[in-house]
């Protein structure tokens, strides 16, 4: 089970053509995995902050293919911060 489907993440990409599809399936399932290594589980049906953040990070990573730094912009990891907050598991 996908959180976001390619047809979605196209979408929110604004784009149109298949060129990319490969490409934006794996930024899918990293950005999934990022999310899950955060201590945030994907259940079903998945909460509209989740699966917002998710879209962040893929367009975040669409759109800079190249890495400038060694951390994503303050505003994307803010925003991703703020959306999954309330469900990270804390385990003390």
């Amino acid at each position: 089970m996908t959180a976001v489907s390619l047809a979605e993440a196209k979408a929110h990409l604004r784009i149109s053509f298949n060129a990319d599809d490969d490409y934006v399936t794996g930024l899918l399932e990293a950005a999934e995995g990022y999310v899950s290594s955060i201590g945030v589980a994907i259940v079903t049906p998945v909460p509209a902050p989740i699966r917002h953040a998710i879209l962040l990070l893929v367009s975040h990573w669409y759109a800079n293919r190249d890495a400038a730094g060694e951390k994503p912009s303050h505003a994307v990891e803010f925003g991703v911060d703020a959306l999954l907050a309330p469900y990270r598991e804390v385990h003390f």
